[in-house]
């Protein structure tokens, strides 16, 4: 324990402890928007509300992910300045043309299976979908631009904005008599303000005045030379899927009113998660790539990170346990009190998903995502589990535990995974015994 407390004392003193620090101040304070704005949105919006909405946050978070096929991820990884900025100008283009793909094959999935997501979908749904999808991912890319810069100032208030700007909108255009559409249009429009945020301070050639001195030819070559980060799509549209697919089942299996109180539960527990998901891989992943530049070993620090994630992350799920229901029927009202159970169950997921973060990135920057992906196709089909419950007239809550089961195993199996990876680098990383050289012989 004395030399473990030392090496987090010697952690806590290193540059990347403070980027954690300004990540996750930044995450903390968009969790106390969250938590002061979602009781005034849960008085303007009926559940109703909520669980359309859910549906087109699920398709432009899904999206979002995958708009710019996963390269601006590989934009911290090279030692080249140049390669950087092909890569960075090559996902910020694609973030124009993929999300109109996707929001494509959401209109094809609706024509053939009208019935999976319960109800018809307007024009202005597919609208609100392909903007928040390309926002999402034009997001995405300049924070990752940012990163590579060591600008953590500007990431965090990021997820300050894209917090507090779609609640003010929400709320001005709850007012004004708009429903599930004023969620929408709101949610839009404040990631529309956040881009124009993040738009500043940007280093000279990631700036979008930049991105028209970007060569075809550049960003070709970057996109061969890590074209194993295409193998991240599908593995994002597993594992964001299995994340965010849910809500939207729920809506086809239970109606829109399940759909609301889950979502409402996932909003409270898994938006903060992802804001603090972000800190907690982001500064890790460009850690451990460092040092997998200098020939250095991982696991241990590995390991370190999740212990230090982990402790603080459980505790706080067994004291949301204790209070969940009192402070949902205090806090948002009667209505969104069924909300609890939901939010109990997820925390425990996020729990787990969190404190396993740092090994998962290990799968990036050793770059074994081959191994990983199978784990994912495999455990893809977890989202499954609730309309299977629904058709055997199991509860929604029942359904909902099952599926967060699945999924803990699931972050379980990529630890394993990472720990895998780590160690099988470190070994190659021990020089080979010396021979033993006597007169006339040689001993291996």
């Amino acid at each position: 324990m004395r030399r473990i407390a030392q090496k987090f004392l010697h952690l806590s003193r290193r540059p990347e402890a403070r980027h954690v620090g300004i990540l996750t101040s930044g995450s903390i304070a968009a969790q106390v928007v969250l938590l002061a704005t979602t009781p005034w949105l849960s008085r303007l919006f009926a559940p109703e509300s909520f669980g359309l909405f859910s549906l087109m946050l699920s398709i432009s978070t899904i999206g979002g992910a995958v708009g710019g096929l996963c390269y601006e991820v590989a934009v911290i990884l090279p030692r080249s300045r140049r390669a950087a900025l092909s890569l960075y100008r090559l996902a910020f283009w694609l973030s124009l043309v993929v999300p109109c793909l996707v929001t494509g094959v959401l209109a094809l999935v609706q024509h053939v299976y009208p019935r999976l997501l319960g109800r018809p979908l307007t024009a202005d749904f597919y609208l609100y979908c392909l903007a928040a999808t390309a926002l999402t991912t034009q997001i995405n890319v300049l924070c990752y631009g940012h990163s590579r810069a060591g600008q953590y100032g500007p990431i965090s208030m990021n997820k300050i904005s894209q917090t507090l700007l779609p609640a003010a909108i929400q709320i001005g255009l709850a007012y004004v008599g708009m429903a599930a559409d004023g969620l929408m249009l709101g949610r839009v429009l404040g990631l529309l303000g956040s881009e124009m945020w993040l738009t500043r301070r940007l280093p000279r050639g990631y700036r979008l005045r930049d991105m028209a001195q970007a060569r075809v030819t550049d960003m070709a070559a970057a996109g061969r030379t890590y074209k194993d980060f295409l193998l991240q799509v599908p593995r994002q549209f597993l594992v964001r899927g299995a994340t965010m697919l849910p809500a939207a089942l729920l809506l086809g299996s239970y109606g829109p009113k399940v759909a609301g109180l889950y979502f409402f539960a996932q909003r409270l527990i898994e938006r903060p998660g992802m804001l603090l998901g972000d800190s907690l891989t982001r500064v890790p992943m460009k850690q451990f790539a460092l040092r997998v530049q200098a020939r250095k070993p991982l696991t241990q620090a590995a390991l370190l990170y999740t212990f230090v994630v982990g402790t603080p992350v459980i505790l706080g799920v067994g004291l949301l346990a204790l209070v969940a229901h009192p402070l949902f029927h205090f806090v948002f009202g009667a209505r969104w009190e069924p909300a609890a159970g939901y939010a109990v169950v997820l925390a425990g997921w996020a729990a787990i998903r969190l404190t396993s973060l740092p090994m998962a990135t290990l799968t990036t920057v050793l770059r074994v995502q081959k191994m990983s992906f199978w784990v994912d196709a495999l455990f893809s089909a977890r989202v499954a589990v609730i309309p299977l419950m629904a058709a055997h007239q199991a509860s929604a809550l029942a359904a909902v535990g099952a599926f967060c089961g699945l999924s803990v195993v699931y972050h379980l199996i990529i630890v394993g995974v990472g720990l895998f990876a780590s160690l099988r680098y470190d070994r190659a990383l021990q020089p080979a015994p010396a021979a033993f050289v006597r007169t006339g012989e040689t001993y291996g």
